[in-house]
């Protein structure tokens, strides 16, 4: 949520609570909204911990368990993958753009739960989401889920980053040279971050096309991290204000690099410099220290 969020007025958004707190003492908000990486308020700072941890590789200093695997090889075997799991209308909207797609079983994709009543009765909290026309909704019907990636069962698939789920010791991030994330949002009003989804395709030397935000890939760009620019057109959708079109301009790219996977592997091997050193960047401490220097400043 972003921090102007009452939800429907059931609540104080945090900065109502922060304007009732204020006179009584000095009151801070702390903020994975990287639109506050920009932004200099002495009272909302910016913390992305979604890099910090994994970026550091010490998620086993605060939590009981040594499961996540930060490293994979390089070389890549198959041309792209895309992960799915919570029932968000932007990811159902991608399955629905994905599927017909001649290369879609060539790929490497999941879609762990079942629609159910999803479409029909939306819950509250996609009330102000974009609607699935009566089309989309009779095709997405039509699809048989759940869809897992070979010898996965979903119970098994670790939920939460904080879980072990940041670890890319899977094939699927072995032997994908594109990662097609589709992140926790792309609607402005629900709030502007970057999650273990992310980094993940970083960590196991994968070429990153993101369904985030409006100027996601601009401010994975402006903390260091090379997006690939000449080859991913992002900066052709990272502005496109209506969602479904940003998300029907993503797939248009991937329709049309997918018409040769060969060439996806081949132009991954071009990039083994580039891949390293944006491993190499996001691995770093200076990186790691800008992703909390906005904690410690006064």
């Amino acid at each position: 949520l972003t921090l102007e969020e009452n939800q429907k007025g059931y609540r104080y958004s945090l900065l109502e609570q922060q304007a009732i707190l204020t006179p009584i003492c000095k009151t801070l908000i702390y903020t994975s909204d990287w639109s506050y990486y920009y932004k200099n308020d002495p009272y909302i700072r910016f913390f992305c911990r979604a890099f910090w941890n994994p970026s550091l590789k010490n998620f086993h200093e605060y939590y009981d368990y040594a499961d996540t695997v930060y490293d994979t090889q390089l070389e890549k075997t198959r041309p792209l993958m895309c992960l799915n799991r919570n029932l968000e209308w932007h990811r159902i909207y991608l399955l629905f753009l994905l599927h017909d797609k001649p290369w879609f079983k060539d790929i490497d994709y999941s879609f762990i739960n079942e629609l159910g009543d999803r479409l029909k009765k939306p819950k509250p909290v996609d009330i102000d989401k974009p609607a699935f026309t009566n089309d989309e909704i009779q095709a997405l019907e039509s699809i048989k889920l759940p869809i897992n990636l070979p010898g996965e069962k979903p119970w098994t698939i670790k939920a939460n980053y904080i879980d072990g789920g940041t670890s890319i010791d899977l094939p699927v991030y072995t032997h994908n040279a594109i990662n097609l994330v589709t992140e926790t949002n792309v609607l402005d009003h629900m709030g502007r971050m970057h999650s273990e989804k992310t980094a993940k395709c970083i960590m196991a030397y994968q070429i990153p096309i993101i369904i985030s935000n409006r100027g996601a890939n601009q401010w994975m760009e402006d903390i260091g991290l090379d997006m690939f620019s000449d080859y991913i057109p992002w900066q052709s959708w990272d502005t496109i204000q209506d969602e479904k079109h940003r998300i029907k301009a993503i797939v248009e790219f991937v329709d049309d690099i997918m018409q040769s996977p060969d060439s996806i592997l081949k132009k991954h091997k071009e990039f083994y410099p580039r891949l390293i050193a944006n491993k190499k960047r996001f691995h770093s401490q200076e990186f790691a220290d800008l992703m909390i220097k906005q904690l410690y400043e006064v």
